[in-house]
């Protein structure tokens, strides 16, 4: 009988659940040098800027037909009337980004990986205007959103807003701040429509946050949670209501060998892109709908 086996047969009053996690915490802790450290790579770079083409042109070509332009516009029926049914019912509807990659293509991203996901909130009694006024008013996002510590607009030219966010990211033992600056541009579609592209131009993970050694890692040179960002907003108002989608791309370090075969590790890590894009629809659906009952 295994070791931990007899452990857990001398000792009725631990759940085996329990144990196992306990062990799984101390195999996390073990891999810390195997995930401390990463090198984003020149082909791992044009492997994104690849993928990063084709999803731009997805986006384009949804935006300029007008019988799409809300992605969910597009979908089977049966996986629309769902979609529509849960956000009917305030909640938040989330999918994983596929058809990207053109078909038959070969596509893969060498010592990285690419976290596609796009998520849709209704809201209710809400004027566009009133959306993107609270959407574009930088430098109050911290508090707003959860995993926005600091926030401030650095520059804007016309409808092109230059941001600079503190992003802090946290799940189970594993907590990364960033600096990071983004260019966001909006588009306007007539009095109903809008959307905007937001582009991290810096991403710096910082190291000490907080302490008098605090310091920035060169970009590139981290743990590599986070080496690309890329977000595409769709808005439309329908009566008294606005459609909000949220569209997000980025690109982390591949999940080493070792860390595959820890039963649930590989699926905390690729978790938080998802749980980043659910959290902020669920900011401006909650901030969006204290504003209506005012």
């Amino acid at each position: 009988m295994p070791q931990s086996e007899k452990f857990a047969a001398k000792t009725p009053w631990i759940h085996r659940d329990h144990l196992w996690a306990a062990l799984l915490a101390v195999l996390l802790f073990a891999s810390t040098p195997i995930l401390s450290a990463a090198e984003l790579k020149t082909e791992t770079v044009r492997a994104w800027d690849r993928y990063l083409q084709w999803a731009n042109a997805k986006v384009q070509r949804e935006l300029s037909n007008p019988d799409v332009f809300l992605i969910h516009n597009s979908l089977p029926a049966a996986e629309k009337a769902a979609i529509q049914k849960s956000i009917n019912a305030g909640e938040i509807a989330v999918r994983r980004m596929t058809g990207v990659v053109p078909a038959g293509v070969n596509f893969e991203v060498p010592s990285g990986e690419i976290h596609h996901w796009w998520g849709v909130v209704l809201l209710r009694n809400v004027s566009l205007a009133r959306l993107l006024q609270f959407l574009q008013d930088y430098d109050n996002h911290a508090g707003r959103f959860s995993d926005v510590e600091r926030s401030r607009l650095i520059s804007k030219e016309g409808n092109l807003y230059k941001i600079f966010f503190r992003l802090t990211r946290s799940k189970a033992f594993v907590t990364a701040y960033y600096n990071t600056e983004q260019n966001c541009l909006y588009t306007y579609y007539g009095a109903t429509k809008a959307s905007s592209q937001s582009t991290a131009t810096k991403i710096a993970e910082v190291e000490n946050p907080g302490t008098p050694s605090e310091r920035e890692k060169t970009p590139g040179n981290d743990r590599g949670f986070l080496w690309r960002l890329v977000s595409w907003w769709r808005f439309e108002q329908r009566g008294p209501d606005v459609i909000v989608e949220l569209e997000s791309a980025s690109l982390s370090r591949g999940i080493p060998t070792v860390v595959k075969f820890m039963p649930g590790i590989s699926s905390y890590i690729r978790s938080t892109p998802r749980e980043t894009l659910e959290s902020v629809l669920i900011s401006i659906r909650d901030s969006m709908g204290k504003s209506a009952s005012n």
